[in-house]
């Protein structure tokens, strides 16, 4: 290869790459000023005592930092927020994947059923609170219904009990977003190949162990990117648990995202609001890091 050539193919390389960051610049000069901008200044803020009126910003280091350890309402926020976490992600991957494959062998009615999981989705987070406050009032549907069944025992206040009222949140909240994970799911189960299933009908397979030894393995890649999209959206939740209980009663429905909204713009203090975001932001980077990695070692890579 000659030098001229040599130097064309570097400048074409160069025009190929300016080419492509002159498209990439305006969704990284969005995501810059919404979200890297506002990220660092959450993390300055964490450093400062300030009430988020004045132009004075107290610079007090990692004191914010040292109250979580000692905040024994931090530490209930934050296992309240793995149990939400949990409850969310069994019923969101687990239930979502199952009802996938049953919808994958549905004929007709299946368009029909799919749109229904997926109104709920576009429904705005107040609309989905204002539903199932009326569903958990003492005298709602739910109640009336375990009375019309014969199951008086079981009847309660949900949201007014601390016991049920976080899993009844987040029933609500996994009613207002399964729909997003059947659909990923199902356009997972569309690229199976069908003669692995096939093949397991010719073995002699039921459809349990099909879908336990065929559909669950093939589906891995696409099950952790629901998990990954549930797990964050789970640990960012504020608007649902807010509208329905505003963390009551008694904290027991206090998750991260509402102590945050709490510490920082109702009682003014931005700086410790500011720290527990942080920590938010660290706890899932943190559970997203622990789960690729455990992904890939179950995939047998390094």
């Amino acid at each position: 290869m000659t030098q001229a050539s040599v130097s064309a193919h570097g400048v074409s390389k160069f025009h190929s790459t300016g080419v492509a960051l002159l498209f990439v610049l305006p969704a990284l000069c969005l995501f810059t000023a919404f979200a890297l901008v506002p990220t660092l200044a959450v993390l300055q803020y964490s450093f400062t005592k300030w009430d988020g009126i004045s132009k004075v910003k107290e610079w007090v280091g990692l004191a914010n930092y040292a109250g979580l350890f000692t905040d024994k309402v931090f530490w209930e926020a934050f296992l309240n927020t793995l149990e939400w976490s949990a409850i969310v992600v069994a019923v969101n991957v687990g239930l979502g994947l199952v009802a996938a494959a049953v919808l994958a062998r549905l004929g007709r009615g299946r368009v029909f059923i799919q749109t229904c999981f997926m109104v709920p989705v576009v429904m705005a987070p107040i609309t989905t609170a204002i539903i199932w406050r009326w569903m958990y009032q003492p005298d709602g549907p739910l109640n009336l219904s375990l009375i019309g069944l014969g199951l008086e025992q079981f009847v309660m206040p949900w949201l007014g009990n601390p016991h049920t009222a976080l899993p009844a949140i987040a029933i609500a909240h996994c009613w207002s977003t399964i729909g997003l994970s059947i659909v990923i799911f199902l356009a997972g189960l569309q690229a199976i190949d069908e003669e692995l299933y096939d093949a397991a009908i010719i073995d002699g397979a039921s459809p349990i162990q099909t879908f336990w030894h065929v559909t669950l393995p093939a589906m891995r890649p696409v099950t952790a990117v629901v998990t990954v999209l549930t797990v964050t959206h789970a640990f960012k939740e504020f608007d649902l648990v807010w509208a329905m209980t505003k963390g009551g009663p008694v904290r027991a429905s206090e998750i991260l995202s509402t102590y945050m909204f709490k510490r920082g713009a109702i009682e003014n203090n931005y700086g410790y609001g500011a720290a527990i975001a942080v920590a938010l932001l660290v706890i899932v980077t943190s559970a997203m890091g622990i789960y690729a990695w455990l992904q890939r070692r179950a995939e047998g890579q390094p």
